[in-house]
């Protein structure tokens, strides 16, 4: 008999062999160790708010089938309007898109319904997230106008995921010298 590099013959002892826990006992749900494979592999009741592979797969099944959600809901789209000048900063002026409250589970947008571009030009879009004086950037979107097409419709973005009830708003910049809107709604995705 072998074992390892050990030669034919030589008995095993206690110090050849490890120990196996054959019962793995399952973490607690969500849980943030990382101490042991089980905590890696997790729970089957982990949510979105866990680590483990678990967690993960929890939250690539609601991203596919839970509700989805427009904002403004059964109400007319939200006009941006840029500052004055060409580019100007678009921390300026923000406007409220979606309230805090205004989705009550984490949730991630994917679309942005453009229309109403006042002028022909160049476009950006700045979203954010949190309460007015500490808006956080989750990023910037292109659009235009311009004499033969509009980018107007809904438009495929993506964004990080939101923690619920928080407040999103929006800034416009434009490449015009002077004061240009748009109309927009926003499309998401619940967890």
């Amino acid at each position: 008999m072998s074992i390892g590099n050990d030669p034919v013959g030589k008995q095993p002892t206690l110090d050849d062999i490890e120990i196996v826990d054959g019962f793995h006992d399952v973490p607690s749900q969500d849980s943030a160790d990382n101490a042991q494979m089980r905590d890696v592999i997790g729970n089957k009741t982990d949510t979105h708010d866990g680590n483990s592979m678990a967690s993960h797969s929890h939250i690539f099944n609601e991203h596919f089938h839970s509700p989805v959600f427009i904002k403004p809901n059964l109400a007319g789209s939200i006009t941006l309007t840029s500052d004055a000048g060409t580019w100007a900063a678009m921390n300026a002026t923000k406007t409220e898109i979606i309230p805090a409250g205004g989705v009550t589970s984490i949730f991630d947008i994917h679309f942005m319904d453009i229309s109403g571009i006042s002028a022909n030009g160049e476009y950006q879009i700045e979203l954010y997230k949190g309460g007015i004086g500490a808006e956080i950037s989750i990023g910037n979107f292109g659009t235009g106008r311009n004499a033969v097409q509009s980018q107007e419709g809904a438009r495929p973005i993506i964004t990080e995921m939101v923690p619920a009830n928080t407040r999103i708003s929006a800034a416009l910049s434009s490449s015009n010298a002077g004061a240009n809107t748009l109309m927009i709604k926003l499309e998401g995705h619940m967890y």
